[in-house]
């Protein structure tokens, strides 16, 4: 994407922070700024594009990015594991149906990032409630303050606009920060879809190499709710190879058809950042058999 601004620092997101305000000592103060972790929702993977009127509560999945500085890889990773292995811990995503996966990020300030999803913001309330009754819960947040830069955390909460081959998630994505101008999500929306279909097609005939990436790769935009300061919307493109990734999107990047995108688009949005993300970690609902 082009015309790159200078990205500011992230944006630090209060909204799920005013549930740990009675937290009197400097290590409370500490897990509570990561205390949001694993309490809200994945990426919702709709399949059409539509205004906020038309969403419905019953459909509204609903995402968080919790981005961290780590200091300690071994123990970050450790610490969330311990957590994913108690019974409270399975419980609450039994119940809630909380999902969780952990990526590693390149091009970020951020090194790693959590993705919680719960299926609707009913679920996320309940979910909280068991989050926070877990012990290992605050043996789990405590140890993560001692293991990441607290200063540099950040989330956001997110949902989807458009999500396409959203039955599985790949290993790496780009992710792609951008401000969408006011009321323009739609016409954006619009164009994006357009682009791909002009990108995959020629004449109404497909283009094998172009359509092999496009069909496999699960690709969409987010709409950002709260953090939402620096970008308003991600875009996304993801596979399972990395270097089939880098290749494809520097062919679509380049291509003409983006460029006929680019200049539609570029009176309503302005690319912040894009980032590198490559998922190291899934940890289910449902767990393994012992």
């Amino acid at each position: 994407y082009a015309s790159h601004r200078r990205r500011c620092r992230p944006h630090k997101a209060t909204t799920l922070l005013n549930l740990w305000q009675e937290a009197s000592n400097m290590l409370a103060r500490k897990i509570t700024i990561l205390a949001a972790i694993l309490t809200s929702g994945l990426i919702s993977l709709l399949t059409s594009v539509s205004s906020h009127a038309d969403e419905t509560e019953e459909n509204k999945d609903v995402g968080e990015f919790h981005y961290f500085r780590v200091t300690d890889p071994i123990g970050f990773v450790t610490a969330i594991e311990t957590h994913y292995s108690s019974e409270c811990a399975a419980n609450w995503q039994r119940t809630s149906g909380a999902i969780v996966l952990l990526a590693q990020v390149s091009g970020d300030q951020a090194t790693h990032m959590i993705y919680v999803g719960y299926p609707n913001y009913k679920k996320m309330a309940e979910g909280r409630i068991l989050f926070r009754s877990c012990a290992e819960t605050s043996a789990m947040l405590e140890t993560i303050s001692k293991t990441t830069d607290t200063d540099s955390y950040s989330n956001v909460i997110f949902e989807s606009v458009m999500s396409f081959n959203a039955d599985s998630i790949n290993k790496y994505y780009v992710k792609t920060d951008v401000k969408i101008a006011t009321a323009k999500e739609a016409d954006y929306s619009k164009a994006f879809v357009e682009f791909l279909a002009d990108y995959t097609t020629e004449n109404g005939v497909g283009r094998d190499l172009h359509a092999s990436f496009i069909d496999t790769s699960h690709h969409g935009i987010n709409r950002v709710l709260f953090g939402n300061r620096d970008a308003s919307h991600y875009v996304y493109f993801g596979s399972t190879d990395l270097n089939s990734l880098i290749l494809n999107m520097k062919a679509m990047l380049s291509s003409g058809e983006y460029t006929s995108f680019n200049q539609r688009v570029e009176a309503m949005r302005i690319v912040q950042n894009s980032a590198l993300m490559e998922v190291i970690k899934a940890y289910p609902v449902e767990r393994e058999s012992k």
